[in-house]
Formats: C-alpha cells, sequence, structure tokens
C-alpha cells in the first residue's frame, strides 16, 4: 500500500501576471497549499481586482510586499 501524499505548499511570485495567474489556479486545484506573493499597490489596481477575486474564492493566501521593503532587498544584493 502505498504511503498518502502530502500536498506541498507552493508559492509564486508574479501571481497575477499573464502567466502566473495560470500557475496559482492550477496549483490550488491540484490541492496544494498556494501562497501568491503580490505587490500592496497590486490589490489596489482596479485591471487586477478580477483576479485578486478569484484568488481569493479559490482560497490562495495572498503575500503583501510593500514597494519600499522589495526595493531594499533588492539593494543588499
Amino acid at each position: 500500500m502505498a504511503a498518502a501524499v502530502k500536498p506541498t505548499n507552493v508559492l509564486v511570485i508574479g501571481g497575477t501576471g499573464s502567466v502566473g495567474k495560470f500557475i496559482v489556479e492550477a496549483s490550488v486545484k491540484a490541492g496544494h497549499p498556494t501562497f501568491a506573493l503580490v505587490r500592496e499597490s497590486t490589490m489596489f489596481n482596479p485591471a487586477k481586482s478580477s483576479i485578486i477575486q478569484t484568488f481569493k474564492n479559490l482560497g490562495v493566501n495572498l503575500l503583501l510586499v510593500c514597494s519600499i521593503l522589495l526595493f531594499s532587498i533588492f539593494d543588499i544584493f
């Protein structure tokens, strides 16, 4: 008898983009706990509001990143 496989946590960076949104949806539908890294400004972008709402309805965990924090992280490297 095969052992049960534990779902893998999935983090998608760029989940609201043209390809990323399909990856996020596929991950959730495959039963994986899915996290999407989303810029804070994207949450208030009317063009992205339907994608964000779809993610919420699917149970995607949205991880907000402040643009200032994002720039300071890249400045370190």
